[in-house]
């Protein structure tokens, strides 16, 4: 959970943890100490990423009743340098680390995987390391390297010389997920690179993914909570950020 009053700081920090690609299945956002709190007894929060000076009830007033109603919660508070002896007084009767704003998403990463044990790599990198049968794999790697082709089962069964029905089968008893799915998260994680790192345009990045139909893309919405052009919008808000500080910190 992310606890802060200011809603562009929220957007950042979400922004940022998706990007860092935990395997988070929730994340929730709450404004003030009050409404954290009650988040966290509602879902039995396992991380909150918390700023002390907030309305209504403080990050460290917050944190003390968090930790006892969800004892196993970890909270890592975000503070301003003039606030980081708070921070660490706080630390000392239950809250496990701090921040100093404004947190670089290496730092975010570093102090969030302290406390989610998951595996850090990509969907289609984690099903692939789970797998050990060479057709599989061999299917895995030709549609990893082919996305921007039609890639149907007529034409992965003949690479590895089984019928579709069997590999359809064999694929979801090796991976969990159907070929279709793997298909679809490994243009959906090709996409999202490609709109962190490339300046091209929603229709272009959708053809160069293996998405005939731009429209296909409200798929993403549901994978990543966001559009594609609202993801490319808050990756180069964050390049922007980056930059800037360290530009800033050249300087």
């Amino acid at each position: 959970m992310i606890v802060d009053d200011e809603p562009l700081e929220r957007e950042v920090l979400t922004m940022m943890i998706k990007r860092v690609n935990l395997g988070i299945s929730q994340l929730f956002e709450a404004t003030n100490g009050v409404d954290a709190l009650e988040l966290a007894k509602q879902n039995r929060m396992d991380v909150v990423l918390m700023d002390i000076k907030m309305p209504i009830m403080d990050g460290l007033e917050a944190a003390k009743m968090i930790q006892k109603d969800v004892p196993d919660c970890r909270i890592i508070f975000l503070t301003a340098y003039d606030e980081r002896d708070f921070a660490h007084k706080t630390m000392k009767s239950g809250t496990h680390d701090y921040l100093l704003k404004p947190a670089h998403p290496s730092e975010i990463r570093q102090a969030l995987v302290k406390y989610i044990p998951v595996v850090k790599r990509s969907v289609s990198a984690s099903l692939e390391a789970a797998c050990d049968h060479d057709d599989i794999l061999t299917v895995m790697e030709y549609i990893e390297n082919n996305l921007h082709l039609e890639l149907n089962l007529d034409t992965l069964s003949s690479l590895v010389h089984l019928c579709g029905q069997y590999l359809s089968r064999l694929f979801k008893q090796e991976t969990g997920c159907t070929i279709t799915q793997y298909i679809t998260v490994c243009r959906l994680e090709k996409a999202k690179k490609c709109f962190i790192y490339s300046s091209e345009n929603v229709m272009e990045i959708s053809e160069k993914c293996g998405f005939s139909d731009p429209n296909y893309f409200r798929v993403f919405k549901k994978y990543e909570g966001v559009t594609p052009t609202q993801y490319q919008q808050q990756s180069l808000i964050g390049r922007k950020k980056r930059i800037n500080s360290f530009n800033n910190f050249v300087m």
